[in-house]
C-alpha cells in the first residue's frame, strides 16, 4: 500500500478557521507494526491491492478515534460484526498471551495549536473483551514521534502499559477513565457547535461515507437522512430569514410573472409595429428607389450630354480653324478673281462663253426634234402592225366565207335547192378581201426625218 498526497483544497471565502487532521499512526494494531500515516493539507489517499489494509486503516482510525465505540458493527467498514477489535489485535497470526497497540489522530488549527487524540487497545487470548484506554494531548511538545515529543513504545520497542502512558503524557495531556469523558473531549474541541445527538449523526455519516465500493450499495434515501441529521439546527433568527427569504423569493416570481406577462404583450406589440414599420419603410424604399432610378437616368443622360458637348465643342474648334482657312484661301481667290478679270485672256473667255452657250442650245434643240421624230416613227410602225393583223383577219375570214359558200351549195344541190341558191347568191354578193384596194405595205415610209 502506498500513500500518496492530494492537491490541496482551497478555504473558501469567509470560512472559519478549523482543524485540520495532520498525521495518524497505527502501533501494533493487526498486522502494522508501527505505521505514520500524513496528510497533505487534510488529505489523504491510500492505494494498493485488495489484502493490503486500505479498509483497515479506516476501521482502526476512522470514524473510531472519533467514536471510541468498540461495537464491531461500528468497526467494520462493511457494517460486519464478525471482525472485532479483538481479532484485529489476537487474530491472524499474532504470537502471545497479550498485545497491546495504540490508534492516535493528531489535528493542527489554523490559529496554530495542536491537538492529538487516541486509544491505547490490549487484549488477551484468555477473553473476547478488548480494554481501551483513551487519552489527548493539546501541547506541542507532547506531539507523538516528533523530536523532542512523545513516544509510545519504550526502549525494547514495547508498547506502553497505561501508568507509562500517563506519565509520559505528563501535564500535556489526559488519560481518561471512560470513553464518554473522552468522546465529550473529542467532539468539544473538534466540533464546538455539535451537541452529543449530532456528533453521533456525524460519526454515522463518517461510517457511512466510508464504506468500501459505495457507489454499487449506495442507499440515496438513507444517505440523504443522514447528512441532513448531521447538518446543524437551525435558529429562530436563520429560519425567519430563510422565510423572509422565500417570501421575497414568491413576491419576486409574482414580479417575473407580471414581467413575462408584459414582455409578451410587447412582443405583440413589436410584431405588429415591425409590420407597420416594414410597410412604411418598403414605402418609402420605393420612393427612394424611383429616385435613385431617375437620378441614375439623368446621370447617364448628362454623361452623354457632356461627352455630346464635348466632340461638339472640338468640332466646333475644327470648323472653326477650317472657316479661317477658308476665309483665307477665299481672300486669297477673291485677290485672284480680281486680277484674272482685268486681263485680256478674261475678255477673250466671256466671248468665247457665248457662243459656247449658243451651241449648247442649239444641241437642247437638235435633241428636242430627234425625240420628237423617234416619237412619230415609233407611232407609224405601231399603226402598220395594226394594219397587217387586220388584212389577216379579213383574209381568213374570206376563207372561212368560201368553204362555207361551198357546203351549203353542196347542201342545196342535195336537197334540189341549187337554182334558188345561186339567186340568193347573186342578191347578197360582196367583193372579196383580195379586190379591196391596198394601202400601205411593209415598204412604206411615214413622216419622220433624220436629224
Amino acid at each position: 500500500m502506498t500513500v500518496s498526497g492530494l492537491t490541496p483544497a482551497r478555504q473558501a471565502a469567509g470560512e472559519e478557521p478549523r482543524w485540520t487532521p495532520v498525521r495518524a499512526g497505527i502501533l501494533n494494531v493487526w498486522r502494522y507494526y508501527d505505521e505514520v500515516f500524513e496528510f497533505h493539507r487534510g488529505r489523504l489517499l491510500l492505494r494498493g491491492p485488495n489484502g493490503s489494509g486500505k479498509s483497515k486503516v479506516l476501521e482502526l482510525l476512522l470514524p473510531y478515534v472519533l467514536d471510541a465505540s468498540l461495537k464491531p458493527s461500528r468497526l467494520s467498514t462493511f457494517g460486519g460484526t464478525e471482525r472485532t477489535m479483538h481479532w484485529n489485535l489476537m487474530g491472524d497470526g499474532a504470537t502471545g498471551t497479550t498485545r497491546v497497540g495504540y490508534v492516535w489522530l493528531e489535528f493542527r488549527h489554523a490559529d496554530g495549536r495542536w491537538f492529538t487524540c487516541g486509544a491505547r487497545l490490549q487484549a488477551t487470548i484468555h477473553t473476547k473483551n478488548v480494554t481501551a484506554t483513551y487519552f489527548t494531548t493539546f501541547a506541542t511538545e507532547a506531539r507523538i514521534d516528533t523530536p523532542g515529543g512523545i513516544r509510545l513504545s519504550g526502549e525494547g520497542g514495547q508498547p506502553l502499559t497505561k501508568a507509562q502512558l500517563a506519565e509520559a503524557l505528563g501535564t500535556s495531556g489526559t488519560v481518561y477513565d471512560s470513553a464518554g469523558a473522552y468522546r465529550t473531549v473529542v467532539r468539544q474541541t473538534l466540533y464546538q457547535g455539535l451537541n452529543e445527538q449530532r456528533y453521533d449523526s456525524l460519526l454515522t455519516a463518517l461510517r457511512q461515507l466510508r464504506t468500501p465500493k459505495l457507489s454499487e450499495r449506495l442507499d440515496p434515501g438513507l444517505l440523504s437522512e443522514l447528512l441532513s441529521s448531521a447538518l446543524p439546527p437551525l435558529g429562530r433568527g436563520e429560519i425567519r430569514e430563510i422565510a423572509d427569504g422565500f417570501e421575497r423569493l414568491d413576491r419576486r416570481c409574482e414580479e417575473l410573472r407580471l414581467l413575462d406577462r408584459d414582455v409578451e404583450e410587447a412582443d405583440r406589440l413589436a410584431v405588429r409595429q415591425r409590420g407597420y414599420a416594414r410597410r412604411v419603410l418598403r414605402a418609402a424604399a420605393a420612393a427612394v428607389t424611383s429616385a435613385g432610378d431617375a437620378l441614375e437616368s439623368l446621370a447617364a443622360e448628362v454623361r452623354a450630354k457632356r461627352a455630346a458637348l464635348g466632340d461638339a465643342e472640338a468640332e466646333l474648334r475644327d470648323a472653326t480653324a477650317r472657316l479661317g482657312e477658308e476665309e483665307a484661301q477665299e481672300l486669297a481667290l477673291a485677290a485672284r478673281i480680281d486680277g484674272l478679270k482685268e486681263s485680256e485672256a478674261y475678255k477673250t473667255g466671256a466671248d468665247l462663253y457665248r457662243l459656247r452657250t449658243e451651241a449648247q442650245a442649239a444641241h437642247e434643240s437638235a435633241s428636242r426634234l430627234r425625240d420628237q421624230a423617234g416619237s412619230a416613227a415609233r407611232a407609224a410602225a405601231a399603226k402598220q402592225a395594226l394594219a397587217a393583223h387586220a388584212n389577216i383577219a379579213a383574209r381568213t375570214a374570206a376563207t372561212l366565207a368560201d368553204r362555207a359558200g361551198t357546203e351549203a351549195r353542196h347542201a342545196a344541190e342535195r336537197a334540189g335547192l341549187l337554182t334558188v341558191h345561186d339567186e340568193t347568191q347573186r342578191s347578197t354578193a360582196t367583193p372579196t378581201p383580195s379586190q379591196e384596194p391596198r394601202t400601205g405595205g411593209p415598204g412604206t415610209r411615214v413622216g419622220g426625218s433624220e436629224g
